[in-house]
């Protein structure tokens, strides 16, 4: 006869944290009573004081949050409360710790001579995310849309741990009548926990046509102070500079991806020159620190590597970095029901050269149907030898022209399953 063995973890997610910064313990009991009572308890003068209570979930799994409002070492502890036939257990004693901003030491120094103190947080946080092998769980939004939260408001109540927004749909937002002007809404996100990440889908300097406007893509030219198309440039770039500098004030540090997907040629800023593209990266950078905006974390996104019209992403990788990401969409037009997948080629390169990496974009391309798992994301994560600190998801998106593809969290079929799987938004990778 044999019998299974009663056994009751807790983890920390995350262990280390900044003061303010949101902290879950995640635990589990086997054999699983659906609806087993957790207390959560912490060592006050020793003794164990009750704090919190949860219930277990269909797979044994109760996630009780933190309070990390106070600096200090929390010594805690969770019970697995008596049932019909399994006795009370508690877990070993586990160490929450909990710092000042001023403690914040990235493992890997920002790039900026005089960073601001929420930049340098951030990355000690996506740092401290990555030694406890976990991946936050990332949704974009157009602000440019009145209704620009629903990819968040429909995944009724969860959370993310990164929110993406556009500079270009946020300046557009800016001239609209928003009940909630987009700026605040991100910068309210970022004080209760989440990363905030930048892409920047500029127009095109000469046309004045869209950021896919291709008919002209010379980027030497932006570095050319007798040039039309610098002035413009630069001109867009200061404009862009002045929001950043808002969430600069509040406080609020944002990831940077300036001309992403430069290994691919569908931006008018695609497949340029190596020099060039680095030199314009390096002026961009200087640009900012002129301007007194040290409150970014700057990030090459690529793409990955699916066709011939898509380079090594190692060609272009800017000379001083914090960061790099790659852009990874699973096409699945006429795919009928393919196995999903994540095409990960071109991030080994970029990882062995930058130690700071995220999936920046991620997900199905063309899915009418939203039957793409993100589950894939986190199996992909776990066999990279350098793992993501976060993977973001797309909003659901309507093209000149074409039907509704799905691609936010809440439209696929796994998506909130995925979510639920990754407590307070953060995957585990172990």
């Amino acid at each position: 006869m044999t019998t299974t063995k009663h056994t009751v973890t807790m983890r920390l997610s995350p262990p280390v944290v900044t003061v303010g910064e949101p902290s879950s313990v995640v635990a589990l009991a086997t054999p699983v009573r659906t609806g087993r009572s957790f207390t959560l308890q912490r060592a006050v003068d020793g003794t164990w004081q009750p704090i919190a209570t949860a219930k277990g979930d269909a797979g044994g799994r109760a996630v009780l949050p933190l309070d990390t409002s106070t600096v200090g070492t929390q010594v805690l502890r969770v019970v697995a409360e008596a049932t019909k036939s399994l006795p009370r257990r508690a877990t070993a004693a586990t160490r929450l710790q909990v710092y000042p901003p001023e403690s914040c030491r990235p493992t890997v120094p920002l790039v900026d001579p005089t960073p601001d103190l929420s930049a340098t947080c951030l990355a000690a946080r996506l740092d401290r995310w990555r030694a406890a092998g976990l991946m936050g769980v990332g949704q974009q939004l157009n602000v440019s849309n009145r209704d620009y939260l629903a990819p968040l408001t429909q995944l009724g109540g969860r959370r993310v741990a990164v929110v993406g927004f556009d500079l270009e749909e946020l300046a557009a937002g800016e001239t609209y009548e928003f009940p909630q002007p987009p700026l605040d809404t991100l910068v309210g996100l970022a004080q209760q926990g989440a990363v905030l990440s930048a892409s920047w889908h500029m127009p095109n300097p000469h046309t004045g046509g869209r950021f896919d406007d291709r008919a002209w893509h010379d980027l030497a030219a932006l570095l050319d102070p007798s040039s039309p198309e610098h002035a413009r440039f630069w001109a867009d770039v200061d404009a862009k500079l002045e929001l950043l500098r808002r969430f600069q004030d509040a406080g609020v540090a944002v990831v940077l991806r300036p001309l992403h997907e430069a290994n691919g040629g569908w931006f008018w800023w695609g497949r340029p020159d190596p020099t060039t593209y680095k030199d314009l990266w390096a002026a961009l950078q200087q640009r900012a620190w002129d301007a007194g905006v040290h409150n970014v974390v700057w990030a090459y996104s690529f793409n990955a590597v699916t066709d011939s019209g898509v380079t090594d992403p190692v060609r272009l990788l800017p000379r001083r970095v914090d960061l790099a990401g790659i852009d990874a969409y699973d096409p699945e037009a006429a795919r009928g029901s393919s196995t999903d997948a994540v095409p990960l080629r071109g991030y080994a390169g970029v990882a062995a050269r930058v130690k700071r990496m995220a999936m920046t974009e991620v997900g199905p391309r063309d899915s009418l149907s939203g039957a793409w798992n993100p589950a894939t994301i986190t199996r992909a994560a776990r066999g990279l030898t350098e793992r993501p600190a976060w993977a973001l998801l797309w909003f659901d998106d309507l093209p000149p022209n074409n039907p509704l593809y799905k691609r936010q969290i809440s439209s696929l079929s796994g998506g909130l399953r995925w979510l639920d799987s990754c407590p307070t938004a953060l995957c585990s990778l172990r």
